[in-house]
This record gives structure tokens, C-alpha cells and sequence, in this order.
């Protein structure tokens, strides 16, 4: 029975509080007040731009891909068209969708 309280108070010794704060490192609490603070804009700019980095990666591959393909493989060259073709049309939307955003801030600044 004294093994069983020894652990209990071993137990009860290492386990924190529940009244005491969490314990987080100071950067990911700067980053989120940042991102709390950040306008609209600021933050579909970040948005469009950590979507055209994996983007550009798949436009590079694709490219690759087509390069290095032997000479028969037409339809497989047609597939690596299509995917630097549909990059392209997205990098596009989102360049839109940026600057769609920009001249409707930019209106109501004006009316403001």
C-alpha cells in the first residue's frame, strides 16, 4: 500500500497545476497577434503568395517532366501542357483576385 501512495504523490508531484498559464514560446504568439492585426489585404496578399510557391513547384516538375520525356510519349507531354496551362490560369485568378481587392479598397478610400 505504500508503493501505491508514493506513486500517487510521485504522480501528484510532476503533474501541473491547472490554475497555472500554459507555457508557449513567445514566437508563434507574436506571429498570431501579427496576423490578428494584419488588414484584409495584407492577409489575402500572404494567402496568394503561400499559394504560388507550391504553384511555381508544380510548373517547374511539369516542365521538367515534359523535357526529359522520350519522344513518343505525346499524351503524357499533353498532361504536363495541361497542368503548366492550369498553373498558369491560377496564378492568374489570383493575381485578379489581388488586384480585384486593391481597387475596391482603393474605392472606398476615395468615397471615404
Amino acid at each position: 500500500m505504500s508503493t501505491t501512495m508514493s506513486a500517487a504523490a510521485v504522480l501528484l508531484a510532476e503533474t501541473p497545476s491547472y490554475t497555472e498559464a500554459p507555457c508557449y514560446s513567445e514566437a508563434p504568439v507574436y506571429k498570431e497577434a501579427s496576423v490578428a492585426i494584419a488588414s484584409p489585404e495584407e492577409r489575402l496578399r500572404d494567402l496568394v503568395h503561400e499559394l504560388r510557391q507550391p504553384l511555381s513547384s508544380i510548373e517547374a516538375i511539369a516542365y521538367y517532366l515534359e523535357m526529359t520525356l522520350p519522344a513518343g510519349q505525346f499524351e503524357a507531354r499533353q498532361y504536363m501542357a495541361q497542368v503548366q496551362r492550369l498553373v498558369a490560369d491560377t496564378n492568374t485568378l489570383l493575381e485578379r483576385s489581388v488586384g480585384t481587392r486593391r481597387k475596391s479598397v482603393a474605392r472606398a478610400a476615395n468615397a471615404g
